[in-house]
């Protein structure tokens, strides 16, 4: 409130009674940096302008130079715009700006802030121009708006504006009085913002904004000049007119609303520039904001608005003291009449409301305080102890459980105030949202408690557990459990781990292809090095003079003993020399010989030397090695292996030589022959690492002292010496594991992929899963007399078959005994079986084949297998000669004849007749339609269909369905129609799964849809039974809303509740209970409820409430006493006591002050006697108490009894109404289970009435046990005792037994921890779903395991199931390749086809034209008549060229179309080709998925079909190649072709042109023709009717008329000279045929050589289309050669 008093304006200041405005100034002033011109003289370069002056002046040209600031000393010529801002200074006039020769230049101001802008006053050294304009932004430059047009000519410059007066202070006009050339120099513009003469009613109405401005610009348009510009092109004559300003002067002032008399620089701008009208406002009246356009935070009460006049309108808000922000809400000012909007914000003081008038939840208002105290919402409770902060309850509400400052606690905080810690809990802090804290883990104490040290909160932890809250391991530890000790040890392998494990995990950090959490286990397809892994096979080894290789054969279900292929023969004197190249870890190794003595003594002396590179460096491991260390004497003893007692030392990445010098056997002499038959059989040499020279043995700790102890105790060295490896201990298994990982950093995987079934090996040693007869830990190579190593294994000779099992080596053959055949000899020959005695195939003679192995004869031949074939009847076994064929069955025709319908047929050995076996469907002997099917099988092509009738007729009915056409006749089930495929009617339901029927309620039903209480009927199409009055559903079976009682069976009633006391104005279905508010009971609400009083109509009362209420005051009363009507007494007591006490301690008491001491002491005394009363009155209320206590008590009870018949009332109520409503359905079903009851109560009491019964029998045996266990109880007793001993000893077995390591093996968990909190679980352990719960992410049991190798398999099989999806997609797309294909050749046929078709028809054409020409020559030369000429001609239009241009286009097309749609093929065999690669891709990932157990077998045979797929691939992409080529060559003979009918096709264009021609010159033919024709007839005409009338005349006037007859005879001979013009002209149109005819018989050679030219293209088309048979012949190969490849692929199933 401080801070707003120092915001009331100051009454000495201008804004104290009203609106307030700052002084105004030059906006220019301290603002040179926002003040630019788009054009300036001498920013680039010195330049030169002139001037206009007098003729006496001398200088008229000078220079600009504005790249420097202006001086007025040393650099005068600078013009920049600066230089108009008003200074004052002497040299005002001697500084200008000025602008480049150009006419649209303009002028820019932007400011800060927003201002308000008064008027503009601009100075110009030169003309002013001759137009410009004034603009103005008020949005920082976002959007222009313009001020004022100035013009010399309005008109011409801005057409279109105003140039009359303003009328409002929003007009755009055009002004000229300021654009006059005149004066030359400093000539004015001035502009005022407001117009003095208009009236402003509002200056802040969103109408008139001119006053506010961001930005100024002044726009010059045009220069005026002196029309010389115009005559003389001259530079110095453009160089005297451009823009100048001595002085502009922009007057405004900051823009505050009217609420701030000053401005003060806005944050960046400096403030000791002298005259700068600074942007920002010192805001009054409550308001802020750079503009004030805003009010304070906590002055919202009403909308803001600027300041008008007398009427600050100043900013205002009242929140009672409580806080110091509030906004304005315009629905709160609105709400209020316009009277107060203002919300306060951030109420203080646990205030709350709009005016912090309230106080928050969980705080109580103080009665006594006022609303602006800051304590008068108050909580007494500790914050750091209670909830929400410290709030208690803001009022009293018993039924919540509320009273009014009662403190909630935080769960471990407990005091009236909240503000101690509960026992076992420490440290009370607000942070904690459970008050104290103890968070000692449970799993880490001692005894598992919780609790800690209440003052230091130090918790008290397990063996193995540190940390101030128990729940961390110490170093070298992990898991944190229940168990004693609380952690475990990491137990991490000390070779293959390569630290300790994890605290949270327990997870050692593993070496490569290590796993499980101690790393002892490798990944799949991995394996720990046996001691004997580094082994070197003597039959590879360069052998000396003598010695030689010796196989051995290795024999079936016996184990071998030795390795690789053989023996390495050596005799006495031989060498054998073994390079070493693969040493993997740098350490000494014990050289083990395996051999084979064939001497009875041992080999006295053999030297072994290890030949180095080179020296030893010192620093290396081997760096202590002699030379003498690497020469060896040992003998070999008459054994199988051998260790010489020196190891030798071997380093990594170092070749060397180990040599074998057979010197001497021991007893040479005796031997035959001397030493030349001392032969000794090596099998190989192997080098174990030697154990005391590994770091993991010798490292000098006690675990490393354990470590070589275990290992020499259990002689884990010896088992790896013979070939035949022992079972290994579990204990070596782990020490060898650890060596092999530390040799090895990590595990090893090497299995051949073709030898060995699977890349999964011996976990223990790396032998692979060999395939048949392949040998060798990697599988590598085949077994001595086998052959072909491949992905099948090696093939080897069959045992029955085959002299000895060794075959070549190089061909495969072996050498088979009589009667077998075969490379392998496994077979018989062909028409033989039974190998491997092989005997002739018995068929009968009718097949030449059989089986190999069972006999059974291939390739049947006469209807015949084995017996006769199906639908065949006969003895093939009589042969053919025998008449042994076998016939068709007539059922009633043959197989062959389309009416065949019985599987097979037999015939009766008794009367010799053939019974058919019909198929399904059909009877007699198959020539009729079984019951349930129809159709017409006499008929061909006819046979027996079942009746479409839903399963809905009796199959066995022959009148069920309409055996012709199958229309159904006896629906049963409920249904009908032709099909049996709807309900009837009055049944609703789906009629093809038999269950057409109507469920309706009984009780709510119409009783006219009832047969029966079981048998109504609904709706056909929805089921919709039809119900009584108010009761709804699909089966009548509940009332409608607000309606009960469906028992009655007559519809339901309504519920009646009463709507003022009832909840809803539903009731319960059944008893018709309404829901009652509370307080209010009754069927339908209008009582009161049991336990209130007073009128249902308006209230009813809590009589219990009540009651309470009068208990809590008398208890109250009891308690404090009733000291309202005594209180006037016990003052006067209080004052004579006081007068008595004074008189006592007086010195020096009176008679007068003894009297009235007395007089004290006699009132005084009745005090004693109103105790008295008091006592009485005491006594009296505790016996009240004690009766009302037992008053109570019985109240209760009696209460509890009423509830109890209550409830029991309701469930009786609630039974009644179930029965009510269930359809009295059960009835019979009580019914029986009475009868049952008393038949079994008769039973019963038969059983103990009558003699013997069951209770007297059970009696007797009672009797006889008792006698026996009184005889046979020291016996029992004895016995118990020693069970009892027993299972004591076998408890405490069971209590030692430790299940944490069966956990971890099979669940991978160690702890004891409970099943819920157990990461693996473990044994008994279930899930939230009640499944054993064993195993997890992150558990490294044999559980999990077989887990992650499942979710493999699955997914490898997903993969492999993928790839086969893709490859079935690859065959489709092979079969659409081929389909496209064939549909290329047929097109090519077509092709073919229609080119014949066209070659045939242009033969026609050019014979039917060789006629017509040969008819027209004879017809010319014969000398025709002009009928003749017509005629001929007609028949020559009548006739057409073989095709018109456009047929024969659109035919040449069609044979492109035809020609380029082959080209496809490349397309389709390219599709192909990457379907192939595709499938070779999916096979690749098949063979990756090779992870999964269950798949090892399918990924092997993946692979194998990837390289027949190679193979194949490769195949098909030669036959591609070649197949691109031909159609390469196709494709360049078919553009030759086409180019050649391109060239016949335009000559044939050009014939048909020149026929076309000819047409045309035989109509002007025939027109002519006409003409003449019509000539003569009129000629002959004109003939006739004057001789006629020559004769009339004659015979009439015969003198008379003589001169008229000359005169006729002479017009007669102008006529027959016409005649022989016409002749002449016909002459000439013979002329004209001949030349014609030439013009054909050019046509016809033409046509002939384009015949020549097409029965050359159509050879070459017959060779294309040969070449196109051919392409077809290799298209399907190469379809033969995909589908074999997609037999490949799809053995990979």
């Amino acid at each position: 409130m401080a801070a707003a008093a120092g915001q009331e304006p100051d009454r000495n200041h201008g804004c104290a009674h009203g609106s307030c405005y700052p002084a105004t100034g030059d906006l220019l002033v301290g603002r040179e940096k926002n003040l630019k011109a788009s054009s300036t003289c001498g920013m680039r370069r010195k330049e030169p302008y002139c001037i206009v002056s007098h003729l006496q002046e001398e200088k008229k040209c000078f220079d600009c130079d504005s790249r420097r600031p202006y001086d007025p000393v040393y650099n005068t010529i600078n013009h920049r715009i600066e230089n108009v801002i008003t200074t004052f200074k002497p040299h005002r006039k001697k500084s200008w700006w000025q602008s480049e020769n150009k006419s649209n230049v303009n002028i820019q101001l932007d400011l800060e802030a927003e201002f308000h802008f008064t008027h503009l006053i601009m100075t110009f050294k030169t003309f002013r121009p001759a137009a410009l304009l004034i603009e103005r932004s008020a949005d920082f430059g976002r959007t222009w708006q313009i001020y004022r047009y100035f013009s010399h000519d309005c008109a011409a410059n801005f057409p279109g504006v105003s140039q009359g007066a303003l009328h409002s202070i929003n007009d755009v006009i055009c002004e000229s009085r300021y654009s006059d050339i005149e004066p030359s120099t400093e000539g004015e513009v001035i502009y005022r913002v407001l117009d003095p003469a208009i009236r402003i009613e509002d200056p802040y109405s969103p109408n008139i904004q001119q006053l506010k401005i961001t930005n100024l610009r002044v726009n010059f348009t045009k220069l005026h000049t002196l029309g010389d510009n115009l005559l003389d092109p001259r530079p110095e004559i453009k160089e005297k007119y451009y823009y100048a300003i001595y002085e502009l002067v922009v007057r405004g002032n900051c823009f505050c609303y009217g609420h701030a008399s000053e401005c003060a620089p806005i944050d960046g701008i400096r403030d000791d520039i002298e005259g700068m009208v600074h942007g920002k406002c010192v805001c009054n009246h409550n308001t802020k904001g750079l503009n004030c356009e805003r009010c304070e935070d906590f002055y919202n009460d009403m909308p803001w608005r600027p300041a008008e006049g007398r009427n600050a309108n100043a900013c205002k808000c009242n929140c009672n003291s409580h806080s110091s922000v509030c906004h304005f809400d315009m629905a709160v000012y609105l709400a209020t009449g316009n009277v107060s909007g203002g919300v306060c914000d951030d109420c203080l003081h646990n205030t709350m409301g709009r005016n912090c008038e309230l106080c928050k939840p969980f705080y109580y208002k103080e009665p006594f305080k006022d609303i602006r105290d800051p304590r008068v919402c108050v909580c007494d409770c500790d914050p750091e102890g209670s909830e929400n902060g410290g709030m208690c309850d803001s009022h009293t509400a018993p039924t919540l459980g509320m009273v009014a400052g009662q403190c909630r606690c935080k769960a471990n905080v407990e005091g009236q105030r909240c503000d101690k810690c509960r026992t076992g809990y420490f440290g009370l802090s607000a942070d904690n949202p459970q008050g104290c804290q103890c968070r000692c883990d449970h799993r880490g104490t001692v005894a598992g408690s919780t609790q800690c040290d209440a003052v230091s909160g130090d918790c008290f932890c397990k063996r193995l557990v540190t940390g101030r809250s128990c729940d961390q391991c110490p170093p070298e530890h992990w898991g944190l459990s229940l168990d004693l000790n609380g952690c475990r040890g990491c137990e991490c392998d000390s070779g293959a781990a390569l630290d300790n494990c994890s605290i949270d995990s327990g997870q050692c950090r593993c070496r490569s292809h290590m796993t499980g959490r101690q790393c002892t286990q490798v990944e799949s397809g991995y394996f720990f090095m046996a001691l004997d892994y580094l082994l070197y096979e003597a039959e590879l080894a360069k052998m000396g003079q003598g010695c030689t290789l010796e196989a051995r054969e290795h024999q079936q279900g016996r184990p071998a003993t030795w390795t690789g292929i053989g023996f390495a023969r050596i005799p006495e004197g031989g060498t054998l020399e073994f390079i070493i190249s693969n040493i993997p870890y740098s350490m000494e190794y014990d050289l083990l010989i395996r051999y084979e003595s064939q001497m009875p003594r041992d080999w006295e002396e053999v030297r072994i030397t290890v030949v180095r590179p080179g020296p030893i460096p010192t620093s290396s491991p081997c760096g202590n090695t002699i030379p003498d260390d690497d020469k060896l004497v040992v003998a070999l003893p008459a054994g199988a292996f051998m260790v010489p007692p020196q190891p030798v030392c071997l380093e990594r990445g170092v070749t060397y030589t180990i040599r074998f010098e057979f010197r001497r056997y021991q007893d040479a002499n005796a031997v035959l022959n001397g030493a030349a038959n001392a032969i000794l059989l090596i099998d190989s040499i192997a080098l174990m690492p030697r154990h005391s020279s590994m770091e993991l043995f010798n490292a000098g700790d006690l675990a490393s002292s354990n470590r070589k102890q275990t290992y020499e105790r259990y002689r884990c060295h010896e088992g790896s010496k013979s070939v035949t490896h022992p079972s290994m201990t579990d204990t070596c298994a782990k020490l060898i594991a650890s060596m092999s990982a530390v040799i090895n950093d990590g595990a090893l995987c090497n299995c051949d992929p073709q030898g060995s079934i699977s890349s999964v090996c011996d976990v223990r040693g790396g032998q692979c899963h060999c395939r048949p007869n392949v040998i060798g830990r990697q599988c590598e190579q085949c077994a001595p007399g086998t052959y072909g190593f491949g992905p099948s294994g090696c093939c080897g000779c069959s045992v029955e078959g085959s002299v000895t099992r060794l075959c070549d080596k190089y061909t495969g053959l072996c050498q088979c005994r009589p009667g077998a055949f075969g490379q392998q000899c496994d077979r018989c020959q062909a028409g033989h079986w039974g190998f491997p005695n092989c005997r002739p195939c018995q068929c009968n003679g009718h097949a030449d084949e059989c089986d190999q192995r069972s006999g059974a004869c291939i390739h049947c031949r006469d209807n015949t297998g084995g017996d006769c074939a199906n639908g065949y009847y006969g003895n093939p076994i009589l042969g053919v000669g025998a008449g042994g064929w076998c016939r068709p069955c007539p059922c009633p025709d043959g197989p062959t004849s389309g009416r065949h319908f019985a599987a097979s047929c037999y015939q009766d050995n008794r009367n010799r007749q053939i019974v058919c076996n019909c198929n399904q469907g059909y009877t007699t002997r198959c020539e009729a339609c079984a019951p349930g099917y129809y159709g017409n099988p006499s008929q061909p092509g006819g046979g027996c269909r079942p009746c479409q009738c839903n399963n809905n007729i009796d199959m066995s009915d022959i009148d069920a369905c309409d055996r012709r056409i199958g229309e159904c006749r006896k629906c049963l089930y409920n249904t009908e129609g032709p099909d049996c495929g709807i309900c009837k009617s009055g049944y609703f339901g789906d009629a093809s799964r038999r269950n057409c029927r109507c469920i309706c309620n009984f009780l709510g039903t119409e009783r006219s849809q009832c047969m029966e209480r079981e048998d109504c009927v609904c709706q056909r199409q929805t089921g919709q039974c039809q119900c009584l009055p108010n009761v709804i559903g699909q089966t009548c079976d509940h009332c409608s809303p607000g309606h009960w009682n469906l028992a009655s069976g007559k519809g339901c009633e309504p519920c009646s509740c009463d709507p003022h006391n009832s909840v809803t104005s539903s009731c319960n279905e059944f008893s018709g209970q309404c829901q009652c508010r509370d307080g209010f009971g009754g069927k339908t609400c209008t009582d009161c409820q049991e336990n209130y009083w007073g009128n249902p109509r308006t209230q009813c009362r809590d009589l219990a409430v009540r009651t309470r209420a009068l208990a809590e005051r008398a208890h109250e009363i009891q308690t404090t006493g009733l000291t309202g009507p005594y209180e006037k007494a016990f003052r006067d007591l209080e004052e004579k006591l006081a007068q008595a006490q004074s008189i006592v301690n007086s010195r020096n008491a009176t008679a007068a002050a003894v009297t009235t001491l007395m007089e004290l002491i006699e009132q005084l005394s009745q005090i004693g006697d109103t105790t008295d009363t008091l006592n009485r009155l005491e006594g009296d209320l505790t016996v009240v108490q004690d009766s009302n206590s037992e008053v109570s008590k019985e109240l209760s009870s009696l209460e509890r009894e009423a509830r109890e018949l209550n409830l029991t009332s309701e469930q009786l109520h609630h039974q009644l109404d179930i029965l009510k409503n269930s359809n009295f359905l059960a009835y019979d079903s009580i019914r029986t289970s009475y009868n049952k009851s008393y038949d079994a109560e008769r039973r019963a009491n038969q059983s103990t009435v009558s003699r013997p019964s069951t209770v007297s029998q059970s009696a007797d045996t009672r009797r006889r046990t008792e006698r026996l266990i009184s005889a046979k109880k020291d016996d029992f007793n004895r016995r118990n005792a020693a069970n009892k001993r027993s299972l004591g000893e076998i408890k405490t077995k069971v209590q030692n037994l430790d299940l944490r390591k069966i956990n971890e093996k099979v669940c991978g968990t160690m702890d004891d921890a409970p099943c819920a909190e157990s990461p693996c679980g473990g044994a008994g352990c279930r899930d939230d779903e009640g499944n054993r719960h064993c195993g997890g992410l992150n558990c490294n049991g044999a559980v999990a395991a077989a887990d992650n190798a499942l979710e493999r398999a699955k997914h490898a099989e997903k993969e492999l199931n993928k790839a086969m999806g893709e490859v079935e997609g690859l065959v489709t797309k092979v079969a659409e390749a081929k389909t496209k294909a064939e549909e290329a050749r047929g097109k090519a046929q077509a092709a073919l086809n229609k080119a014949k078709a066209t070659k045939n028809q242009v033969e026609r054409s050019n014979k039917d034209l060789r006629d017509l020409i040969k008819q027209i020559r004879d017809f010319l030369l014969e000398g025709a008549d002009p009928d003749h000429i017509e005629a001929v001609a007609n028949r020559v239009l009548e006739l057409s060229i073989p095709a018109s241009p456009l047929q024969i286009k659109h035919l040449a097309d069609e044979i492109k179309e035809r020609v380029r749609s082959l080209s496809n093929v490349d397309a389709i065999l390219a599709q192909t080709q990457n379907d192939v690669r595709k499938a070779e891709k999916l096979l690749l990932d098949a063979k990756r998925a090779h992870h999964a157990e269950g798949v090892k077998t399918t990924a092997e045979r993946v692979k194998q079909a990837l390289v027949d797929a190679k193979t194949a691939q490769t195949s098909a992409e030669k036959a591609i190649a070649r197949a691109r080529a031909d159609i390469d060559d196709t494709e360049t003979r078919l553009a030759q072709i086409e180019s050649e009918t391109s060239n016949g096709e335009r000559q044939l264009s050009e014939a048909i042109n020149r026929l076309s021609t000819l047409g045309r010159e035989i109509n002007v033919l025939k027109t002519k023709r006409a003409n003449n024709s019509m000539t003569a007839a009129r000629a002959e005409e004109t003939a006739t009717m004057a001789r006629d009338k020559a004769n009339e005349a004659k015979q009439i006037l015969d003198g008379q008329l003589t001169d008229k007859y000359h005169e006729v005879k002479q017009r007669v001979d102008t006529k027959a000279k016409a005649v022989q013009d016409a002749k002449t002209k016909a002459e000439s149109l013979r002329d004209e045929a001949k030349q014609l005819l030439q013009d054909a018989q050019k046509k016809l050679q033409r046509l002939t050589e384009l015949e020549k030219n097409y029965e050359e293209n159509e050879r070459r088309l017959e060779g294309k289309a040969r070449q196109l048979d051919g392409l077809e012949d290799k298209m399907k190969a190469i379809l033969n050669d995909i589908n074999k490849q997609i037999q490949i692929y799809n053995t990979c199933q």
